[in-house]
């Protein structure tokens, strides 16, 4: 059995009332945001016999009380090291950042996640992007942040063009099978499970809408608790949780020994050339 516990409920409550200080070692979340997404599927030419009902929007009126009210609660169930990766458009984005600034967590990142099928527009660029906001809890000593940087690669120059902070994101999954309303695809959403946890660690998401975050984080051995208010996407995909297989982590991709070579001597070259520049500064200044 997976190690799992979601409730039907306003996660605003939820928080306060179900997930302790200081334990949870991860959260990622697509919350709301606020642009009236339960209209938006003549928007997007979805299929809505398909989408899940029932979706919860907040009011563009409330959005800054709503954010700081799930947010200083994400802040507080973070452990010491902990990190917080939130999705956002960019209508309410500033109350967002009001509300992380009003915490005592810090920026690591402002990630730009680039999607290729934006609505169409005649008077003003198409949006074309997401924000992914990259947050983490004070590190203490004996609590730094994880951060797997050869997750997926073992050599850093891989790595690196892995880790660009501009990002392709992927339709959502799913075609042909019953989704929530704006449903990540969960192959975005596994690079940042698998960079910034390690299995048996908690994750957590206040809007699982979907149950994407959820799935992924089983998949790959993480624990999970999360909250979602409505009622139908709850019934529809908490099901769908016990048919997850489970995975081990990826084996990191090793370059070929051509590669192998050819880096050794670039970096090489550089650290000669980086030398070069400092014994230059130091004659110089002497």
């Amino acid at each position: 059995m997976h190690d799992y516990k979601i409730w039907c409920e306003d996660c605003q409550e939820g928080l306060v009332n179900r997930v302790e200080d200081g334990s949870v070692d991860l959260i990622f979340t697509d919350p709301p945001y606020g642009i009236e997404g339960d209209k938006l599927d003549a928007i997007y030419h979805r299929e809505e016999s398909l989408v899940v009902e029932g979706y919860k929007e907040v009011a563009l009126e409330t959005y800054g009380d709503f954010s700081n009210k799930w947010i200083s609660e994400c802040a507080r169930t973070l452990r010491p090291g902990g990190s917080m990766y939130i999705v956002s458009g960019y209508t309410n984005l500033h109350h967002v950042l009001n509300a992380l600034h009003s915490t005592d967590l810090k920026e690591v990142n402002h990630i730009i996640a680039y999607y290729p099928f934006g609505a169409s527009t005649t008077r003003k660029w198409v949006s074309s992007h997401y924000h992914v906001l990259f947050w983490m809890k004070p590190e203490k000593k004996d609590k730094k942040r994880t951060f797997n940087n050869n997750v997926y690669y073992s050599d850093q120059t891989d790595s690196y063009r892995d880790r660009l902070s501009v990002q392709d994101m992927l339709r959502g999954g799913g075609g042909g099978k019953r989704k929530n309303k704006n449903q990540l695809n969960e192959k975005f959403i596994e690079k940042f499970i698998l960079y910034s946890s390690n299995r048996g660690d908690v994750v957590m998401d206040p809007f699982c809408g979907g149950f994407t975050t959820a799935r992924t984080s089983i998949r790959y051995g993480r624990k999970f608790i999360g909250f979602e208010l409505n009622e139908h996407a709850y019934k529809e995909f908490l099901p769908t949780l016990d048919k997850v297989k489970l995975e081990g982590d990826p084996d990191p991709i090793k370059p070929s020994d051509d590669q192998i070579i050819i880096r050794k001597k670039n970096r090489a070259g550089w650290a000669a050339k980086r030398k070069e520049r400092k014994e230059k500064k130091i004659e110089i200044r002497g």
